[in-house]
């Protein structure tokens, strides 16, 4: 019980913080390394500005439903974990432009979630690695710093359990702060939304195999809000031209939730498959 409560707080800190924080640099030309087949990344990024919106950006993701959630609400469906639902782990190279790792992290960060919610801690723990990868790349050694600092205390108390129920509350809470001061409200937004596409996209491809969809159904319809916050998000965003495909493949989704309030098994495949090519726009 003290070994989960440990993995637990570690995981959902990474999975969280990864889903608000990366690093962008308006208009230059940034050298983001070579992945296995030799393919080197050189990419030109934040082409809108992202420091008079970051109000909105910040607003948006401190209200809208958060991925967390979702992944707790597949599991309480009583559905079966599947893995290969989840990004493969050694997909993580193939992501080289910044636009690509920031909403590629956000998935990853979901997949953690989605792993931890079935209580799979061994493939969260590999998927939380990945994320740390991904996470030097993009040059966040403020925010690691500082999920670092709550897992020493973690650490120096695992075998208390009345310590643990402190420190991991108190370091959850830290993650308003950091989007609410951090610098790069554009990329908040990026890996929020990766991480919701990915919770969508395993929800109904989950939906679509299970024998009796009726729960699925109705949690189906319940993500409105979530599909309306993130199409708002890519909406801010949509000026970049590595965005602008994204939200272009968001806007059947909105549609489709703004005018059906309830599911059919039908209209679960509809949506399903939009989703699934929106997913696609990033994986490709």
């Amino acid at each position: 019980m003290k070994t989960n409560l440990l993995r637990t707080g570690v995981v959902l800190f990474t999975s969280t913080l990864i889903c608000f924080s990366c690093h962008q640099k308006p208009k230059v030309q940034e050298n983001k390394g070579t992945n296995s087949k030799g393919q080197t990344a050189s990419v030109e990024v934040g082409i809108f500005d992202a420091v008079k919106l970051k109000d909105d950006i910040v607003g948006i993701i401190k209200t809208a439903p958060k991925p967390k959630d979702l992944a707790n609400f597949i599991n309480e469906t009583g559905a079966t974990y599947i893995t290969n639902f989840s990004l493969p782990l050694q997909d993580d190279e193939k992501y080289i432009a910044q636009v690509d790792m920031c909403l590629a992290s956000g998935m990853f960060s979901f997949d953690a979630l989605y792993a931890k919610a079935f209580n799979r801690y061994d493939v969260a723990l590999q998927t939380r690695e990945v994320i740390r990868k991904l996470n030097r790349k993009l040059g966040l050694d403020v925010e690691m710093a500082k999920m670092d600092v709550y897992n020493e205390r973690i650490k120096q108390n695992k075998d208390n359990s009345d310590s643990l129920n402190t420190i991991i509350p108190e370091m959850m809470n830290q993650v308003p702060q950091v989007i609410s001061t951090g610098g790069h409200p554009a990329i908040y937004g990026l890996t929020f939304v990766g991480a919701n596409i990915e919770g969508l996209y395993i929800l109904t491809q989950v939906a679509l195999m299970a024998k009796d969809n009726t729960k699925f159904l109705q949690l189906i319809a319940k993500q409105k809000e979530r599909v309306s916050s993130n199409y708002m998000l890519l909406e801010l965003m949509a000026a970049d031209a590595s965005v602008a495909p994204i939200f272009e493949k968001m806007k059947p989704i909105m549609a489709y939730f703004t005018k059906n309030q309830e599911f059919t098994s039908s209209q679960l495949s509809e949506v399903a498959l939009l989703i699934e090519q929106l997913r696609k726009e990033i994986v490709k």
